[in-house]
């Protein structure tokens, strides 16, 4: 069976059991106290050496990077509808997973960290609110291809599991998605999905 550490406060953990949820995968969770520093022990270096959360152990393979799991589980359970096999489908998937990486998480989900679990002597406010400019000019982006389009590839996939969590998230950040229109009826056509879960289930 396939095992996922995980932290019920992690956006990154989250997308990958709502992957599993709705491909109907069975895994075992192993909760990892990141706030206790569990990440840092001798034994989780061999599962994974960059320290960090989740990670997906498929027998003897061990796999990190939240958005890569994503593309091992759609690849690994395929066919499937979160995982096109038409290529410009794919491509559109692949393109947003990576825009999850490289633009939503770096700006959302680190505003969120910085409002909701740093001590407020510890923010840097002119970098968080640097990420809260930032982070808009991320959710425009969406908002403008969102007005065209239900779901990020066209068709609901592992696209859209890998970028909800943190704009969902956004207002914990401090960022308001009411400017953000289409955002926001994204975010309801994505919980209305067969298999959804919430963030804490």
């Amino acid at each position: 069976m396939l095992k996922l550490y995980d932290h019920p406060l992690s956006g990154n953990c989250y997308k990958v059991r709502l992957a599993l949820r709705q491909l109907g995968a069975p895994y075992e969770k192993i909760h990892l106290d990141i706030f206790k520093g569990e990440q840092h022990s001798r034994s989780y270096d061999a599962v994974n050496p960059n320290r960090k959360i989740p990670v997906l152990v498929d027998g003897d393979f061990n796999m990190w990077e939240s958005n890569a799991i994503l593309l091992y589980l759609g690849k690994k359970y395929s066919p499937n509808p979160l995982y096109p096999d038409n290529l410009p489908a794919f491509g559109g998937m692949a393109q947003w997973l990576l825009y999850g990486k490289t633009s939503i998480d770096p700006n959302l989900a680190v505003a969120r960290f910085m409002t909701k679990f740093l001590p407020p002597e510890s923010v840097d406010e002119k970098r968080l609110n640097e990420l809260r400019a930032q982070g808009g000019a991320v959710l425009r982006v969406l908002d403008s291809h969102l007005e065209h389009y239900d779901f990020l590839a066209g068709e609901y996939s592992m696209a859209d599991i890998a970028c909800f969590p943190y704009v969902n998230l956004a207002p914990e950040g401090g960022i308001d998605l009411s400017p953000y229109p289409s955002v926001i009826l994204w975010c309801d056509r994505v919980k209305s999905r067969p298999g959804f879960i919430k963030m804490d289930e």
